[in-house]
C-alpha cells in the first residue's frame, strides 16, 4: 500500500501550538501517513505561495488536516496572513468540488470556555474531529488515521439482491372474492 499524503495547514498562533502541530505531524509520519508540513517541507528561497497552492494543484496530496484554533479561526475569517491566504486557496474547493468533499477535514486543537470548537466559517456546516482534549485524543487520532486511509470503523455493508423477497405468499386470483374481502368471516365468531 502506498503512504496516502496529507497536506497540514495551521497557523502559528504560539510556540506551544506549533509544537502541538509539529507532535501531531510526526505522530501522522509514524502512522504510516506521508505528510506534508512547511517546518519540513518548505525551505528558504522557496515560494511559500506555491508551497500553499498545492493542497489543490498536487494530484498526489489526497488529504488536507486543517489544524484549527482561535487564531487559525479568526485568521481565516479574516483573511490575514498565510492562513488567510490558505483560505482563499481551500474555499472554492469547499463549496464547489462536491465529488472531493472527503479530501478535507478540520481538526480541532482548542475549544472555547463551553467546549465549542474554533472552527472557520467555510467549515461550519461540516463534521470535524476534535483533538482538544488529552481524553478523547487516542480515540480521535484513530478516527483521523481512518479518514486519511479511507478504513471507516463502520463501513457500508455490501448492498445485497432482493431476489424473491417480494413474492406473493398465495395466488390472489385463485382465491374466491368472499375469501379476499374477508367476506366469508362476516357474521362467524370463535
Amino acid at each position: 500500500m502506498t503512504a496516502p499524503k496529507a497536506f497540514i495547514s495551521y497557523s502559528w498562533s504560539s510556540l506551544d501550538h506549533q509544537q502541538w502541530v509539529l507532535d501531531l505531524a510526526t505522530q501522522l509520519r509514524e502512522s504510516g501517513v506521508d505528510v506534508i508540513f512547511d517546518k519540513w517541507d518548505l525551505k528558504e528561497g522557496d515560494d511559500a505561495i506555491a508551497f500553499m497552492e498545492r493542497i489543490v494543484t498536487d494530484k498526489s496530496i489526497k488529504k488536507v488536516i486543517v489544524v484549527s484554533d482561535r487564531k487559525y479561526a479568526e485568521k481565516a475569517d479574516g483573511r490575514q496572513g498565510g492562513v488567510g491566504t490558505e483560505t482563499q486557496i481551500i474555499t472554492p474547493h469547499i463549496y464547489k468540488k462536491v465529488q472531493d468533499q472527503n479530501k478535507f477535514v478540520c481538526v480541532i486543537s482548542e475549544t472555547d470556555g463551553e467546549g465549542k470548537p474554533y472552527v472557520p466559517t467555510y467549515y461550519q456546516s461540516r463534521l470535524h474531529i476534535d483533538l482538544s482534549k488529552e481524553d478523547i485524543f487516542a480515540e480521535n487520532f484513530e478516527q483521523l488515521l481512518r479518514w486519511i486511509f479511507n478504513k471507516p470503523a463502520y463501513p457500508k455493508p455490501q448492498l445485497g439482491k432482493a431476489d424473491g423477497l417480494f413474492l406473493p405468499r398465495w395466488n390472489y386470483h385463485s382465491l374466491p372474492v368472499r375469501e379476499l374481502t374477508g367476506a366469508d368471516k362476516l357474521g362467524k365468531h370463535a
